[in-house]
């Protein structure tokens, strides 16, 4: 053998020698692998992503289709828009009468509390009587009654007591019992007509309306106290107690009163604040005496409202209102108050008149303080503008005419106007 054979020999011998090493190798690392897997927990799988909420759901839908979107929203607030606008008119539109017997005759009974001259009070039992209502007035002075006999209302009747006196009880008994004698038995429209009770739907309270000059507490005299407590807050409530035992079970007790400058409690105003929420006190606790026998309790709070009597007295003097807003038509208290008489559940509150709900949560939510120095300007300047004697010569002109009384009784109402104040 040549040394060339043997050197092609040995270098074979060493490649596979090499090779086999190699092997080995790759087959030792190979098992120590699969013995070091084999001894291993397997990956756990990726986590799913939550599935998208509605609201992501629905937030992508809008980001895709932002034109659909805009004009989806633009017919909802349209809709929205007719709709409430559609119900108003048809609200508007609905007859209100009151129910009647088979025969014809008026069978829903409505006994009216205030000053009867006054042209909300008389507006509104008015606007009853022609609704349909037999309307009982409660009379204190002659005057008063000859000026319901002016009226010339067949279903327009006198209900005179006198709920301010020492004892009412004994005093004007009879007509008490006279009006619930008329309730217990039956009428007949006509001869041969079948029989019909009368049903006491309500008492409407309404008390005196007119405003006292704008005054500090200090400049306030006693008999001004005496007064306004006395028309304002002590007749409502012995009217209302001559009358609950009377009342029927599904009757209401209505009370309306300005709220404006009383949910503001703005100052120099001292009597109107302190009688209007005396009554209200007054009727939540009548609401929960009452709520066993079946008697409701509403509290009708009232804002701007266009009075004609008053309107159309204003123009004749030649005052006008600065006021930007439009004031409630009167014909929208008519229809509440028919509304709450007829209702099988009586709402609790009733606001009625342009600023009564709005000034009632400014005057609940805002801090005192800052309603006070928002109005002290002109609430100052108009209590600078009219002294006493000035504020008191309007409420105490007062002739022994039917016809002066009759105008001192329309100038009474004065409703509070807070957007003029704050433009002052």
């Amino acid at each position: 053998m040549t040394d060339a054979q043997h050197l092609v020999q040995y270098a074979q011998r060493q490649f596979d020698e090499i090779t086999a090493s190699i092997e080995r190798h790759f087959d030792q690392v190979a098992g120590q692998l699969r013995e070091s897997f084999s001894h291993q927990r397997p990956p756990t799988p990726p986590k799913r992503l939550p599935p998208p909420t509605t609201y992501q759901s629905i937030e992508r839908w809008v980001l895709r289709n932002k034109a659909l979107t805009a004009a989806a929203v633009a017919f909802l607030v349209t809709g929205s828009i007719s709709a409430v606008v559609y119900i108003k008119s048809q609200d508007m539109k609905r007859k209100r009468r009151a129910r009647k017997s088979p025969s014809g005759a008026r069978t829903d009974v409505v006994v009216v509390a205030g000053a009867v001259a006054n042209p909300l009070t008389s507006a509104l039992y008015l606007d009853l009587e022609r609704r349909g209502f037999v309307v009982y007035v409660v009379t204190n002075t002659p005057e008063d009654e000859h000026y319901i006999r002016s009226q010339s209302r067949s279903d327009l009747h006198i209900l005179s007591i006198h709920p301010g006196e020492d004892d009412p009880y004994i005093t004007h008994q009879d007509s008490l019992d006279r009006f619930r004698h008329m309730l217990s038995h039956e009428h007949r429209a006509f001869d041969h007509a079948e029989p019909h009770k009368l049903h006491l739907r309500g008492l409407i309270l309404v008390p005196d309306t007119s405003s006292s000059p704008p005054l500090p507490i200090a400049d306030i005299r006693p008999s001004d106290w005496s007064d306004a407590l006395n028309t304002r807050l002590l007749n409502p409530i012995t009217t209302t107690q001559l009358f609950l035992p009377i009342l029927q079970p599904g009757s209401k007790i209505l009370l309306l009163t300005p709220s404006v400058t009383p949910s503001l409690q703005l100052p120099l105003h001292s009597p109107e604040t302190t009688t209007y929420h005396a009554l209200e006190s007054f009727l939540r606790t009548l609401s929960t005496e009452t709520k066993p026998s079946g008697v409701q309790v509403s509290h009708f709070k009232l804002g701007n409202i266009d009075i004609p009597a008053v309107t159309a007295r204003q123009k004749r003097e030649g005052v006008h209102s600065t006021s930007r807003f439009k004031p409630t038509p009167l014909r929208q208290l008519h229809d509440a108050v028919f509304d709450q008489l007829v209702a099988k559940r009586a709402k609790k509150e009733v606001f009625v008149g342009r600023g009564s709900w709005t000034y009632h949560i400014i005057g609940k939510f805002m801090p005192s303080g800052l309603v006070g120095w928002m109005m002290a300007p002109s609430t100052a300047r108009k209590g600078t503008s009219k002294n006493a004697s000035g504020g008191r010569k309007e409420l105490g002109n007062v002739s022994s005419s039917d016809d002066e009384r009759l105008a001192s009784s329309v100038g009474s109402i004065t409703w509070e106007k807070v957007d003029q104040q704050l433009g002052e």
